[in-house]
């Protein structure tokens, strides 16, 4: 009888260590704003602004989406199917990008790598996010930081595939309106980044594009030509971090690995020595840090962004913030939780 009492008095005990760890983790943490709080709210305002000028870009053009969204953004959204387009999309992964807040998640994820004004850093842009790109380089002005930006104009479903307003008509648009970048180098896409698989209408509508932007169009025999070309642009102007929005060829490349490579600030990938691996993998196996942003629902889920937003975006639950615990307290209730325990174990 006694050693059932001793027993349940445990049981007693272990379940008041619980409760006084949940009680600790309870009210001993708190969210504090991020110190580039500011700078965050500053690259959203920025993005907000650049999204006007291609709102008004696409009113003058007579440009108008056949996607059905309600998204507050929504102009940002392309054509379900046009000649330029690469592969399917998903109208939910375009909806929740045009979050301006992912100019905030840039800023934070930049700022976690350790980059500042000053830096250099690489941003592989495909036509398939323009949304997802214009709050990239709305990021890397607000903090200062210099660009070395490479674009293709192939989009999937619903990006920026509406031949009116493909991404370098976008960004040629953006420049007037502030932008103080530019592409150094602007391919057609898709397959082997040489417009493979675009219909000959297509990439007449890619060649027309480039022209009336008054770019040259970079059409590489194959995907490892385009590979040595933009690495070695890379590393010649000696970029710090690689920013990747999209799912572009180059970036990924065409091996084993490529859709293993994580999402998100990542610091290493897995070894390839494929000899289609792409920039990501051969510039991470330098030490250069990576940007990945491509599974764009995982991205917003991970940091309490709104998923297919509907007619609102919704307030970021944890993104400008980061928990802290009062570690003194911590210790001192789960000291005291302890003491029952103690003590029965010394009696029994």
């Amino acid at each position: 009888m006694n050693r059932l009492n001793l027993n349940t008095r445990l049981l007693i005990s272990f379940v008041v260590l619980l409760a006084g760890t949940a009680a600790s983790i309870t009210f001993f943490r708190r969210q504090q704003p991020l110190p580039c709080h500011a700078e965050m709210e500053e690259a959203v305002a920025l993005t907000e602004k650049m999204f006007g000028v291609i709102e008004l870009l696409k009113m003058e053009r007579n440009i108008v989406s056949d996607a059905h969204s309600n998204v507050p953004f929504g102009f940002m959204i392309g054509d379900e199917w046009t000649d330029i387009t690469t592969t399917l999309g998903s109208l939910d992964a375009k909806e929740t990008s045009t979050n301006p807040d992912f100019a905030a998640l840039t800023v934070r994820l930049l700022h976690e790598a350790g980059i500042s004004s000053g830096d250099k850093v690489g941003v592989i842009i495909s036509g398939s996010f323009p949304a997802l790109a214009i709050s990239a380089l709305a990021a890397l002005q607000t903090m200062g930081i210099e660009p070395v930006v490479m674009s293709s104009l192939g989009a999937s479903t619903y990006g920026a595939n509406q031949p009116g307003a493909t991404w370098i008509d976008m960004e040629t648009a953006l420049r007037r309106g502030g932008l103080k970048f530019k592409s150094v180098l602007v391919s057609a896409g898709a397959g082997g980044d040489t417009g493979m698989g675009l219909s000959p209408e297509g990439m007449a509508l890619i060649g027309n594009a480039a022209n009336r932007n008054r770019i040259d169009l970079y059409i590489p025999e194959n995907l490892q030509e385009s590979l040595m070309r933009r690495e070695t642009i890379f590393r010649e102007a000696n970029i710090s971090l690689l920013i990747n929005i999209g799912g572009n060829e180059t970036a990924l490349g065409g091996c084993v690995h490529a859709l293993g490579i994580p999402n998100g600030l990542s610091y290493e990938m897995t070894y390839c020595d494929d000899p289609d691996r792409g920039l990501i993998s051969r510039l991470s196996q330098s030490g250069i840090p990576v940007i990945n942003m491509l599974d764009i629902k995982d991205l917003a889920s991970r940091y309490g962004m709104a998923v297919s937003p509907g007619i609102k975006y919704s307030g970021s639950t944890n993104l400008y913030n980061t928990t802290t615990t009062n570690r003194v307290m911590l210790a001192f209730i789960l000291a005291i939780s302890l003491v029952p325990v103690f003590f029965l174990r010394r009696r029994q």
